[in-house]
């Protein structure tokens, strides 16, 4: 309705003035109108009906329509009741699409209304409508809407739920999902009846199989044609039975009872948040980012001597283990910054170091359980949790409780505990757990564990990476390297896969499920190998190609000297090494050791050029590593094959390719950094951990100048052929001569307008402020990366108060 301008006083005076009768409730519902447009048809009338339709018919007889005049009460008393009189009436049925709108974007007077007078549906306008159709509704009458299924299992409206189960009966209930309104929150459409003791059963669809789904309307409208599909006809009595009292219309009785009869996993479990930063571009990194001397790694050391420790900050979809990408700057000085944040929170410190069962709280898909060992911080994304009876000398998790969490058993209470993708502590606290468990669960999960922890360690961008797999598998020739490869993955796959849908069968059979769910698991489940396979009709497939990007990018760090073919692992102590990155000092062959198989770039500056201009430029580099690696019989046997893989040679894969799998590989937090000239024409790698002051001064002169000497030289031979080759070569020359005029101009202009500024600089950097702040200390130099050095995020790590903003270019 609309707002009725008038103060409290005057609806007296009004009255008074023409001797109309005015109780206390009557004036208390005329104040309520004089907010009409903000409550709207929430404001429930306490007035009877026969006194409004009273003095309506008392005003209308004052009010003379051929009045020129009229007094300015009379009129605005007499819409104000008009709009009352139908919002006092009750009907027999009322059909409603609400709006939608949470608490805390309600104006400050509609909220404390609405916490008044609904208080059981508050949370959201559109439940307080549903409310509010309740009360208007006739005894056997309808309320019939169209809504957001958020008040069928949300906490916030527990109380309402069980209001509607026990006050009224739910006829028929239409779970769409998502997809009738495009790329919506999901939508249900549902009728009840003010009358349970009517119809104790409802008839309810469910017209999807997982709640991220967005579907057509088309596919919508086909699923619901088939009425078999999703049909369910269920006691809404039995909701009472459900933590929650969640609307689980799906689960059957026996489900259901178990839920209610079992006890809670927060009886024998802490589950928690942990650190909240407010402000992570400061406190977070990825761990290959700092100084490794700065980092928490030997829990036997004091955590305090360390400024960096391991950080669960949950991530992508990953079971059993992973997800150890970040460390956190945590000690006693950044702890004492960090509690003066806007934003911080430290929830769970208590369990800071310690064993975890961990997920992560925002997922783009069904939740995923992983195993953390001692020594990570976790954070309010990486949601933890931990034993309450654990002994100082046994704080190790539960491991059936994992392979609990990673069932489908979990996964259907989940989905009515919590129909949404992203699960709180409150959720997973509610859910029926017990420990008395067969032995062989505890064994399953552990071997899960294992062969998810030997996956995620095969990558460079694992702290406990070893060596490349190619390496490691070392066939006859690279082919079969590849080979052995495939097939060893393959196997740990489908023994993973195996192992999931054993946890499947045993947790099924504990809890009774045999009738409604299978074990079968399908193999897009299986959360290792992700980046080098997929599933195409039901088989395993890799990606050849991403498995030799794999083994090209280790080559790299073998020629920067962050991996070697003589040390697993981070190479420490070898070739003048300091902190386990090669001394800033060119190596001589004073360095070099008797039986090293591949000895480092000496200057840390490795050449991306079209032509080999240099010894050590890149694809020469690789070729030396190839060689190393896997022999020199077959050199030219695994070379055609990584070529024909790639699509392409070598040199052109790293001119076109690698840094941009480098920085996707890196999280836009590249290790290795390519200073390029505008085209791209000039590119130079170099190792961030092995820079200094100097760095620059040696790609200028030792690199750029040179090359262009080179180009010079290159020039003059090229003339000689234009005047003396045969037509077609002196084409050929000319072209090209035009083609390196144009690239010497654009080295010029990069060494005199770039480079050679920042030469001069002398500039520095330091690694404990990460990627982020460094690779912006030089500007146009470094060639540019969305999200890193373009100019928007430049702009805001220039903002960034922790730093020395007048570094960054």
């Amino acid at each position: 309705g609309d707002e009725i301008l008038f103060y409290r006083d005057e609806i007296k005076d009004g009255f008074r003035l023409h001797n109309l009768p005015l109780n206390q409730t009557l004036h208390h519902d005329l104040c309520l109108m004089t907010q009409a447009t903000n409550f709207g048809s929430l404001i429930l009338p306490k007035t009877a009906i026969e006194d409004i339709q009273t003095v309506l018919a008392l005003i209308n007889a004052k009010i003379d329509p051929m009045a020129l005049t009229q007094d300015f009460h009379l009129p605005r008393l007499y819409e104000a009741l008009s709009q009352l009189l139908p919002l006092s009436r009750k009907y027999h049925c009322i059909v409603d699409n609400p709006p939608y709108m949470g608490g805390g974007n309600m104006n400050g007077i509609l909220s404390d209304f609405v916490s008044k007078n609904y208080p059981k549906s508050k949370a959201d306008l559109m439940v307080c409508f549903m409310n509010r159709a309740q009360y208007q509704v006739l005894d056997k009458g309808f309320v019939s809407m169209i809504n957001i299924p958020s008040w069928m299992f949300l906490s916030s409206f527990e109380e309402y739920r069980k209001e509607i189960i026990e006050e009224y009966g739910i006829d028929t209930l239409l779970h769409l999902g998502r997809g009738i309104f495009g790329s919506d929150f999901g939508t249900v459409a549902f009728t009840f009846i003010k009358n349970i003791d009517k119809k104790p059963n409802g008839i309810y669809r469910r017209l999807f199989e997982e709640h991220v789904q967005v579907r057509s309307v088309e596919n919508i409208k086909s699923i619901f044609l088939d009425k078999n599909y999703g049909h369910f006809e269920t006691n809404q009595r039995d909701f009472l039975k459900i933590t929650g009292i969640s609307f689980g219309y799906w689960l059957s009785l026996k489900l259901i009872n178990r839920i209610s009869e079992s006890i809670k996993l927060d009886s024998k479990f802490d589950i928690v948040a942990g650190i909240c930063t407010g402000r992570n571009a400061q406190f977070l990194y990825s761990w290959f980012e700092v100084q490794k001397s700065n980092l928490w790694i030997d829990t036997e050391k004091n955590p305090n001597d360390f400024t960096f420790k391991f950080h669960n900050k949950g991530g992508e979809a990953k079971k059993w283990y992973g997800n150890h990408d970040y460390i956190i700057k945590y000690n006693l000085d950044s702890l004492n910054n960090l509690q003066e944040l806007i934003g911080f929170r430290h929830d769970g410190q208590r369990y800071y170091f310690e064993p975890s069962i961990s997920w992560s709280k925002i997922t783009s898909s069904t939740n995923t359980f992983r195993y953390y060992p001692s020594g990570f911080c976790f954070d309010s994304a990486g949601l933890s949790i931990f034993r309450k009876d654990r002994e100082s000398d046994n704080k190790e998790i539960s491991y059936p409780l994992l392979g609990f969490l990673n069932t489908k058993v979990c996964t259907t209470i989940l989905s009515v505990l919590n129909p949404t993708i992203n699960a709180s502590p409150g959720v997973i606290k509610k859910l029926p757990f017990t420990e008395s468990y067969p032995i062989e669960i505890e064994k399953i999960v552990l071997e899960n564990i294992n062969i998810s922890k030997q996956e995620w360690n095969s990558r460079e961008t694992s702290w406990d990476f070893q060596q490349n797999e190619l390496i490691r598998m070392k066939g006859q020739d690279f082919e079969e390297s590849v080979e052995l490869y495939q097939a060893f993955w393959q196997k740990k796959f489908f023994q993973l896969h195996k192992n999931e849908e054993e946890l499947n069968r045993q947790f099924i059979e504990i809890y009774g499920l045999q009738d409604e769910l299978t074990p079968d698991v399908p193999l897009e489940d299986i959360t290792i190998l992700k980046e080098e396979s997929s599933i195409n009709n039901g088989q395993l497939v890799f990606d050849i190609q991403e498995i030799i990007a794999q083994f090209i990018s280790y080559a790299v760090g073998c020629m920067f000297g962050r991996y070697s073919l003589d040390k697993l692992g981070l190479v420490d102590g070898d070739w003048g090494l300091v902190d386990g990155v090669l001394s800033p000092e060119p190596l001589t062959t004073d360095h070099q050791k008797p039986n090293t198989k591949f000895l480092p770039d000496a200057d840390n500056i490795i050449p991306i050029l079209d032509d080999e201009w240099f010894e050590d430029d890149v694809a020469g580099r690789f070729k030396a590593f190839l060689k190393a690696s896997f022999g020199e019989r077959d050199f030219d046997k695994n070379l055609r094959f990584i070529e024909d893989h790639l699509g392409k040679d070598v040199r052109k894969y790293f001119t076109k390719d690698f840094y941009a799998d480098h920085v996707k590989r890196y999280k836009k937090r590249p290790i290795y950094w390519a200073f390029s000239s505008p085209k791209g024409s000039f590119t130079v790698l170099i190792y961030m951990h092995r820079y200094n002051p100097d760095t620059l001064g040696k790609i200028l002169n030792d690199y750029l100048v040179e090359y262009r000497e080179k180009l010079g030289i290159r020039i003059e031979n090229l003339d000689n052929t234009v005047v003396t080759g045969s037509p077609i070569e002196q084409t050929k020359a000319q072209k090209e001569i035009d083609k390196i005029k144009l690239v010497l101009i654009e080295l010029q202009e990069y060494e005199r307008d770039i480079l050679y500024p920042l030469v001069q600089q002398r500039i520095k950097i330091d690694l404990d402020e990460g990627v982020l702040v460094n690779y912006n200390k030089f500007g146009r130099a470094i060639k540019e990366i969305s999200g890193l050095n373009d100019k928007v995020t430049k702009k805001k790590v220039a903002a960034f108060d922790w730093i020395d903003s007048s570094l960054i270019q």
